[in-house]
């Protein structure tokens, strides 16, 4: 769920994050045929060169060239799946997912057990709002790999999508069997439990992260939002108002009690995942 927000961007101050923990950031281009090269018995040499260099881009945050030196490294060598794959996981970081379920397919299609292409698929799924689909494919990876904290962490959030808290933190916990000190799932446990009306212990998950050394400010404003969504208004302000200007604080006040007033769990979960954040 903020989310479900990727929790490891590093979020400007004075700006809001109430969404959840799994939603990717902005950008994206489409997966294209491959060009044409000619003919080399140095292919499959272009090809890594040319992955490598995008691997560089991506490390550098340059989703743009990376994607476009990841779709040429395809383009060289259209029987590898890692370039696709790769493409998928850019385009999806970059907030393209439809692009990015291409890109999966794609790589599916010529590996059809391949799990970071599976849990990619399922990722992109969850972006656009098919959280249904999503399980199948997290579902499939989740038979290659049954250990890995990823996977689960994704099928939590598609449950939650689909207003399934209880399985949702079923799930949300057995990854964490896995990986205790997982960030990602902790967060988005302690907003499943509040999205459940499960208030104590999801502030309690929430405060957790906050208190913990080097807290960012999307954490610290999950925690403002399970507060208000608890009605404790002063509690979220104070929380609030570390990262944000008084207007933000009071227009996210307003947010959360909107946000109580839903008796529609879907609908309260979409509202949170779709707003903007204030500036």
């Amino acid at each position: 769920m903020n989310r479900y927000i990727c929790l490891s961007r590093r979020w400007p101050r004075r700006r809001a994050v109430t969404a959840l923990a799994f939603v990717a950031v902005l950008g994206g281009c489409a997966v294209n045929p491959p060009e044409k090269y000619a003919a080399s018995d140095a292919e499959t040499d272009v090809s890594s060169a040319l992955f490598r260099a995008a691997g560089e881009s991506r490390a550098r945050g340059d989703l743009s060239s990376a994607a476009t030196l990841y779709r040429q490294s395809y383009a060289a060598s259209p029987e590898k799946v890692a370039p696709l794959v790769a493409l998928g996981q850019v385009l999806d970081a970059a907030g393209a997912p439809k692009d990015a379920a291409a890109a999966f397919r794609r790589a599916l299609g010529i590996q059809p057990d391949n799990v970071d292409a599976l849990r990619g698929l399922g990722n992109a799924m969850v972006a656009i709002d098919q959280p249904e689909l999503a399980m199948g494919h997290y579902d499939k990876a989740l038979l290659l790999t049954p250990t890995d904290p990823r996977i689960f962490n994704g099928l939590g959030v598609a449950n939650d999508l689909m207003g399934r808290h209880k399985e949702a933190q079923k799930l949300y916990r057995s990854g964490l069997s896995y990986k205790r000190d997982d960030v990602s799932l902790r967060t988005n446990l302690g907003l499943s439990l509040a999205f459940a009306g499960e208030y104590d212990a999801a502030i309690s998950v929430l405060r957790k992260l906050v208190e913990a050394a080097g807290a960012k400010a999307n954490q610290r404003q999950n925690l403002a939002l399970a507060l208000g969504l608890a009605g404790r208004s002063k509690e979220a302000a104070k929380i609030a108002e570390i990262d944000l200007d008084d207007r933000a604080v009071r227009a996210n006040l307003a947010y959360y009690a909107t946000l109580r007033a839903m008796t529609d769990p879907i609908q309260r979960v979409k509202a949170v995942r779709a707003r903007p954040a204030p500036r």
